[in-house]
């Protein structure tokens, strides 16, 4: 699993409750997005005037819509969903802005923390 990922952020992980206990990983991201991901991107695009917090929510929306596809769309969802994790650890080592990392950050180490509940 991604190791390199920002100790900080692993510590910040707190999931929603129905995330974590969700039935299987389907389910899992399905309330992350919806009940996580998506309010975040909602509550940071209100903010027009703030150019951090809406590049954060936009990030979050699509790293929302990504993992819509990954839970919907997908039979593996737990491949994909690791494939993800390295795609957002990529995000993250080259951001170029600090919403960019912050948000790479805390995306993946809550995906890194709901993979590892689902593996037990």
């Amino acid at each position: 699993m991604v190791n390199s990922m920002n100790e900080f952020y692993k510590k910040k992980v707190s999931l929603p409750r129905d995330t974590r206990n969700a039935p299987d990983i389907r389910a899992a991201i399905r309330s992350y997005v919806t009940q996580r991901l998506l309010n975040v991107a909602d509550t940071c695009l209100q903010h027009d005037e703030d150019p951090f917090r809406k590049e954060f929510g936009l990030i979050h929306r699509r790293y929302a819509n990504f993992l819509l596809v990954v839970s919907e769309a997908l039979q593996d969802a737990d491949y994909f969903t690791k494939s993800v994790i390295t795609w957002i650890e990529e995000d993250f080592n080259n951001a170029s802005t600090g919403p960019q990392r912050e948000a790479a950050g805390i995306v993946g180490a809550e995906l890194i923390k709901i993979v590892e509940i689902y593996q037990q």
